[in-house]
This record gives C-alpha cells, sequence and structure tokens, in this order.
C-alpha cells in the first residue's frame, strides 16, 4: 500500500468512525435527556422512540467495529513500502506491541459492548445499562489512538481533554442526531397540534444538553489546539496544520452560529407543526456542516504539527 492511499484510507476510516461515535452517545445522550419529553404522549411514541434510538446506537456500534477494522488494516499499511503485502504476522505486531495496537483494542471492546448492549435495549431496559457503559467505555477509549496520547505536546492534560471533546461533541451533534432519527420520527403518528408541542418539549430538554457539549466542547479544543500550536497564533496560517485547524474553526463557528439561531429564533416560536418543520430543516443544516467538521478534523490528524514538518 503506497502512503498516500494509506493517508487517504486512513482519514476516510477515521470520519466514519466519529460520525458513528457521536450517534453511540447521542443514543444514550436522547434516552438520558431526551425521552422522558415523550412520557405523556403515550406508551406507543415512547416505545416506538425507544427502539428507533437502539437501533440507531447499534447500527453505529456496527459500522464503528467495521471501519476499526479499516483503521487496522491502514495503520499497519503505514510500516510497509508500498511493494510490500500486509500480512497477519505485521497485524498482530500492531495490535500486540504498539500503544496505538494497545488503544484499537481498548476500542473494538468498547464498541462490542455498546453493540451488546443497543441490541436488547429496544426490548429490555437492562440492555441500556450496558449500551450506557460501553457508549462511555467508547469515548474513553477513542483518544488513545490520536494525538492526545501520541503527542508530547498535549501533555499530561491531553487524554482527559480529548475525552472531554470527544463527550461534548457526542452530548451536543450527537444527541441531536438521534433526537431527529428517534424522537422527531416516533411523534409523527400524532396529530399536528400535539406533534408540535411534543417536538417543542423534546428542543427544550435536548437546548441545555447542547449548551452543555458545547461549552466542553469548546473548552477542550481550545486548549488542545494551543498546545498543539504551541500557543502561536500566526501558525494558524503558517502551516499546513494550522490552516487546516482554521477551516475546522471557520466549520465549528458555522454549526454552532447554526445551533444559536435555532436556541434563539427558532426555540422561542416552537409548538406549532409549521415550527416543528423549521426546526427539523435548521437541525439537519446543523448537522451537515457538523459531518464535513468532522471530515477536516479526521484529515488534521495526519498533518503534522508546525515544527514537526
Amino acid at each position: 500500500m503506497n502512503p498516500e492511499t494509506a493517508e487517504l484510507l486512513g482519514t476516510a476510516a477515521r470520519w466514519v468512525a466519529s460520525l458513528a461515535t457521536l450517534v453511540v452517545l447521542g443514543a444514550c445522550g436522547f434516552r438520558a435527556g431526551i425521552r422522558r419529553t415523550l412520557v405523556t404522549a403515550g406508551s406507543e411514541v415512547v416505545q416506538d422512540a425507544d427502539r428507533r434510538a437502539a437501533r440507531a446506537g447499534l447500527w453505529a456500534a456496527l459500522a464503528l467495529l467495521t471501519i476499526l477494522g479499516v483503521k487496522l488494516y491502514a495503520q499497519a499499511g503505514s510500516f510497509v513500502e508500498p511493494d510490500e503485502p500486509i500480512t497477519r504476522e505485521l497485524v498482530t505486531t500492531v495490535i500486540g506491541s504498539t500503544a496505538w495496537g494497545k488503544g484499537w483494542t481498548s476500542q473494538m471492546l468498547a464498541a462490542g459492548l455498546a453493540l451488546a448492549g443497543f441490541a436488547v435495549a429496544g426490548a429490555h431496559r437492562a440492555g441500556w445499562l450496558m449500551a450506557f457503559v460501553g457508549a462511555t467505555t467508547v469515548a474513553l477509549a477513542t483518544p488513545l489512538t490520536g494525538h492526545a496520547v501520541a503527542a508530547e505536546r498535549a501533555g499530561i492534560w491531553g487524554y482527559p481533554l480529548d475525552v472531554m471533546h470527544v463527550l461534548g461533541s457526542g452530548v451536543w451533534l450527537g444527541s441531536l442526531a438521534v433526537m431527529l432519527i428517534a424522537g422527531f420520527a416516533a411523534v409523527r403518528r400524532l396529530e399536528p397540534a400535539s406533534r408540535g408541542l411534543r417536538v417543542a418539549a423534546m428542543v427544550h430538554a435536548f437546548s441545555p444538553m447542547a449548551l452543555t457539549g458545547v461549552t466542553m466542547l469548546g473548552l477542550a479544543g481550545v486548549i488542545l489546539a494551543g498546545r498543539y500550536l504551541d500557543w502561536s497564533v500566526s501558525a494558524l496560517w503558517n502551516s499546513g496544520y494550522g490552516r487546516t485547524l482554521s477551516l475546522k474553526l471557520l466549520l465549528l463557528g458555522g454549526v454552532a452560529g447554526t445551533g444559536a439561531y435555532n436556541w434563539k429564533v427558532l426555540k422561542p416560536v416552537l409548538g406549532t407543526e409549521a415550527g416543528a418543520r423549521r426546526i427539523a430543516r435548521s437541525s439537519l443544516v446543523e448537522l451537515g456542516l457538523g459531518t464535513i467538521l468532522l471530515l477536516v478534523t479526521a484529515w488534521l490528524v495526519h498533518l503534522p504539527m508546525p515544527g514537526d514538518e
């Protein structure tokens, strides 16, 4: 495998893994903080939302397990020359003899636990406990294969800050995605007036979660970015890493701006069918920008930091 192919494959794998991780965390966030607003809509709506959220988490955990296999293949490919094959012995060495491999193993076990939990969560409440433990472990394991533990300049705070970054993303964008997939979809069976009220209740419950997630994401991101740039503002435009980070920050501003619009402009006028449609469309824009943001982040990880070129 040539280096360019390994880099592209690794970037794609990191992107899909990030998306899957957000949904795994978001399914648990929806269950913990938003689902309760549907209780007054009837047991059928609640059960439907539960099943949809569990299904979203299940497919996301399955996607995460699958893409972790691709990440392993790409990582092994980075150790060989373009004309050399990737052997089973090499893969075994990467898994068992490198810090990256140990982090990868932790992610596989965490994703497997989340998958098992979501598989039974739709029918048994105890499954959600397993899913919560698995999702939390996914968040704890995700930074183990990234800059947070590999880059010396991340320091001792690199790992906890990256965990906070992952959790913040999941609480915000992940919960938003599952609210659309599970919550908004489950209330479609209701009459328009009741549907508008239920959507309004979900959005009101989601707002403090989003604010918490944005705060966690922003605080951790600023500190990590400062460390990776050696606190040099000029590195934002004098290095490839800095320019890509600037693009990420611009996209983050777009995502946050859309979220602020939803919060300040659309949230106060919710309660009607028209309001529900408007918030759904605007939330899709927010998630679309977030998806592009994660792609830029996935590309950023493989770039050398300023001074390491």
